[in-house]
């Protein structure tokens, strides 16, 4: 099909939606629109739903089935592939699961709705259980269904799906708890297709999402006393007369549904003005124990929405909503397009990080999986290392460092007198798997949970804040922004991440981010010696014109100074190197840093004291900066400073432990 008439089946799609936009600014092609209708009935936690599909066929290829996830048949028994995976790595969250804990999303109906293209079909008989990733027959999260004639490039099906969904006790970030409902992943949603066929994997405990942009309208029936939030705009609610209510939630151009309700949340909303006169409408759905937080959360919010809008574009949606979730509820910590889960605990004093920095993180998964819609299934960095990444850069912008924190006994103490440094961040847990797996790798298949973390949140948010030290502020800045905007309602790749890196920082600096996403190894530069050779008197024959110079280079240049530089890691990338002298003069080296070592030499009349790799800290993603300085005459000064945090910290644990006795 000619890419105008692909095109043209777009526009066609978007006259049909039109009247349920309402006049809003729809900002890219609708693929795969869901129109639902659903009851929430809270005692058996039970959701009896319908649901409208209409898919448009995106690519330039036929299809002849299609592939739908129904991710809570994870939690239905535990040999689904996500439990397994849980219970491999050592955890079993249904250890103590009675019947009615258990989750499903079970089909009753799935039927073809009868258009110019398409006759009515009924494909309930025709569901095939997939399994992609593994031959594991226990699990159903994945299924397929033929149709009737292949669906071209451009066309588009209609479906009506009657689904009924058990709600788990919460498990991975959805469930029940009491009369708090957090429902995500919880409706038949299609798959991707892609020119080379179906993007549909199964749930592993270690993965999340991938799905293409659409609308969603979505009325929910659940009863009155609960106070309900979702992704998007809620267009109406009516009361039923009956002791329930629906509630209408609309919006385009995302890719994916939740919502949340119990009667006990405290809303409060407000508006965000952006520079340009946008208003963003921020709801705060909150515990009412946490009612004290409720100016930090929407504080942090606000603070989310600034920086986010001025590096990353501005944000373009007009709702957000920001849930704080109920204690036990494993719900905290979540992110959907324009909604997204928090977490605090009831002692979090201000400057201890939380609850700030969930909040921007969660938020700013709202840009990266949510606006850029990357595959978190195949590459976890673009989205978990892009967001560590911005949460750290926003918080410490918005709020400076965060102070060391430890909990005794739940309580919290809070030590002002030692500041978090932004160059601290990630890198112990970096250094602990280095050397486990490569950066790109899919989400399951790491060696395990802690190499998965280490690599998708800490060495992607490393390597971005190493390239921005690389480039320099304004071009990094530049070519974040432009990624950005430039990927919004699509799914990039790594290549169209490192295309957008060389048009602003050139081929270095995507070489060395290419060595550090799919080169095993990592990157550490040490100042292997430092050695101040003093030079012996000249002695034996010289005639007189050597004999004067060798007095004289003796009385001026008496010390050859080496220094030895080595690369003790595979990645490659240039480094400086700092030299200090005893008069107090330096001297400053660039090296390439491509060899397995690099000696300076120099003739100096006073011997060197220090020397040091990448003294500017470019590379924060440096394996061990323990090696990257030698020092011949050290300085006292950072023992006693050791001591004193050591002995500050000493004497309030005294006092703490001394605290219940008292």
């Amino acid at each position: 099909m000619s890419r105008f008439r692909l095109h043209l089946c777009f526009f066609l799609l978007f006259i049909t939606l039109l009247p349920l936009l309402a006049q809003e600014e729809v900002f890219c092609p609708q693929i795969a629109n869901y129109d639902m209708d659903v009851r929430l009935h809270p005692e058996r936690k039970i959701i009896e739903g319908q649901e409208i599909l209409t898919w448009t066929n995106p690519t330039n290829q036929a299809t002849a089935e299609l592939w739908f996830h129904l991710y809570w048949n994870a939690f239905q028994n535990n040999r689904s592939t996500y439990l397994w995976e849980e219970w491999w790595e050592g955890g079993n969250p249904t250890a103590d699961f009675q019947e009615e804990d258990w989750g499903y999303c079970q089909i009753d109906s799935i039927k073809i709705i009868p258009a110019d293209n398409f006759i009515a079909a009924d494909l309930t008989n025709k569901i095939e259980f997939r399994h992609p990733d593994n031959p594991n027959p226990f699990d159903q999260t994945v299924f397929s269904v033929p149709l009737p004639r292949p669906l071209k490039a451009g066309e588009t099906i209609k479906l009506a799906i009657n689904f009924t969904a058990k709600i788990p006790r919460p498990i991975s970030r959805t469930g029940a708890w009491k009369d708090y409902f957090f429902i995500a992943q919880w409706f038949p949603k299609i798959g991707v297709l892609e020119e080379d066929g179906w993007n549909c994997h199964q749930y592993h405990a270690n993965s999340e999402y991938y799905a293409d942009y659409g609308t969603y309208q979505v009325k929910i029936t659940l009863p009155s006393s609960f106070i309900i939030g979702a992704t998007g705009e809620l267009k109406s609610s009516k009361d039923n007369g009956d002791g329930t209510s629906t509630h209408l939630f609309v919006q385009h151009s995302v890719h994916d549904f939740a919502w949340t309700a119990s009667p006990h949340f405290l809303e409060f909303k407000e508006k965000y003005r952006h520079d340009t006169g946008k208003e963003t409408v921020i709801t705060l759905l909150l515990q009412p124990y946490h009612r004290h937080l409720k100016d930090r959360y929407l504080l942090a919010v606000k603070n989310a929405l600034k920086y986010c809008s001025q590096w990353f574009g501005e944000y373009p949606y007009s709702t957000i909503t920001c849930v704080d979730p109920a204690f036990n509820s494993k719900s905290g910590g979540m992110e959907y397009p324009t909604f997204f889960t928090a977490g605090a605990h009831f002692l979090d004093p201000p400057g201890s990080g939380d609850p700030e920095e969930v909040t921007i993180h969660e938020f700013g998964h709202g840009y990266f999986y949510g606006l850029v819609g990357s595959n978190e299934f195949e590459n976890p960095w673009m989205d978990e290392g892009f967001t560590s990444f911005l949460d750290t850069q926003v918080y410490y912008a918005a709020y400076g460092p965060p102070y060391f924190t430890q909990r005794y006994f739940g309580v919290p103490v809070l030590f002002k007198k030692i500041a978090i440094p932004i160059e601290a961040q990630e890198i112990s847990s970096h250094r602990l798997t280095a050397k486990m797996d490569l950066l790109q790798t899919y989400a399951w298949q790491f060696m395990n949970w802690e190499s998965y973390g280490a690599n998708s949140y800490s060495k992607g948010e490393l390597m971005l804040r190493s390239l921005k030290r690389f480039m320099g502020e304004e071009k990094f800045w530049a070519m974040m922004k432009t990624y950005s905007t430039r990927h919004w309602f699509k799914h990039p790749q790594p290549q169209d991440f490192l295309n957008t890196v060389e048009e602003f920082g050139g081929k270095e600096a995507v070489n060395i981010l290419h060595q550090l996403i799919y080169q095993e190894g990592f990157l550490d530069y040490a100042v292997a010696a430092l050695v101040n050779h003093r030079l012996p008197s000249p002695q034996g024959k010289f005639d007189q014109q050597l004999q004067t110079l060798a007095e004289k280079e003796y009385t001026q240049t008496n010390y050859l100074v080496e220094v030895l530089v080595r690369r003790l890691g595979e990645i490659k990338a240039p480094v400086d190197i700092l030299i200090e002298f005893q008069d107090g003069t330096t001297q400053r080296e660039k090296w390439d840093g491509q060899a397995l070592w690099r000696k300076f030499v120099y003739q100096r009349s006073v011997p060197a004291v220090k020397a040091i790799v990448d003294p500017d800290f470019t590379w924060v993603i440096d394996l061990n900066r323990r090696n990257n300085s030698v020092v011949n005459q050290p300085s006292p000064w950072g023992w006693l400073k050791l001591t004193s945090r050591w002995l500050f910290w000493l004497q309030n644990a005294f006092e703490l432990w001394r605290f219940p006795g008292s």
